[in-house]
């Protein structure tokens, strides 16, 4: 938790900033290639690392380059500056013994300050995260897809895994996935969990609801903040002619106003 309330405080926010390779997301002048998705990534890094809390990398973009792919997340991952939260987006899962390897993967391999985890194999395939108390472990409760409506939302299983959260964060460092696009079910999560943070995705091109949702996420005395997370949104897209740079500052910087706007801050 320290360490996301001093990447809060440095940005002046709660935004996080997505970090995708992908060939629909580059601008002109950006080759589909492991240099050209390199740079646009270090160009997107350079651009939003004064108004970012985090960057959340979705390993599933890198994995599906290849070893060249993973190597290029470690290299970008070493060149990123000290200030925001690094999250491991990896929605990881497994027995015990298999867990562990997957936490050191991320905390220690990759160096991330935080990661997402698949509960629903239940405690012992989270305690592994856990373990790092000095790293941050956000527990998918109600995510932001159309199935969320298939097994978390049917008989109220978020409700569960979010009881587990409250009794799993002993050490402060056990945080919730809560979508935008179920803005109504925030403010239950959060009397929930109580101080547990939120990393919350959804609310760019998924069309989910900031406003009610950064309601909803610190409907608590205890309330500890919650990430508003944001990747196309950000990024310029291939109709981007120009300065690539300015265009994704400009977003990033509109973005953390309209958060903060949201939080009331």
């Amino acid at each position: 938790m320290l360490r996301l309330n001093e990447a809060c405080r440095r940005s002046g926010g709660w935004l996080s900033v997505g970090l995708e390779p992908c060939r629909a997301y580059l601008p002109a002048g950006f080759e589909a290639d492991i240099a050209g998705y390199e740079r646009f990534l270090m160009t997107v890094v350079e651009a939003s690392a004064s108004v970012a809390a985090a960057f959340k990398f979705n390993l599933a973009f890198f994995e599906a380059l290849g070893p060249d792919g993973w190597a290029m997340l470690h290299r970008v991952r070493a060149r990123l500056p000290a200030g925001p939260l690094v999250i491991a987006d990896a929605k990881r899962s497994d027995i015990g013994s298999s867990a562990s390897f997957y936490a050191s993967a991320l905390f220690e391999g990759l160096g991330a300050d935080a990661a997402t985890v698949n509960p629903l194999m239940g405690r012992d395939s989270v305690e592994p995260f856990l373990d790092f108390e000095d790293r941050l472990t956000f527990v998918l409760v109600l995510t932001s897809n159309p199935g969320a409506a298939d097994f978390l939302q049917a008989g109220g299983l978020y409700r569960r895994i979010a009881e587990s959260v409250r009794t799993w964060n002993h050490a402060g460092n056990c945080g919730c996935v809560v979508g935008a696009t179920r803005p109504e079910q925030a403010a239950e999560v959060r009397r929930i969990v109580g101080a547990a943070p939120f990393l919350v995705p959804g609310v760019g091109a998924q069309g989910g609801d900031l406003i009610a949702t950064a309601r909803n996420a610190r409907a608590s005395a205890s309330w500890a903040g919650a990430l508003i997370h944001v990747t196309r949104g950000v990024l310029p897209g291939a109709e981007q002619a120009g300065d690539v740079l300015g265009a994704v500052r400009e977003r990033a910087t509109a973005w953390r106003k309209k958060i903060n706007s949201a939080f009331g801050s």
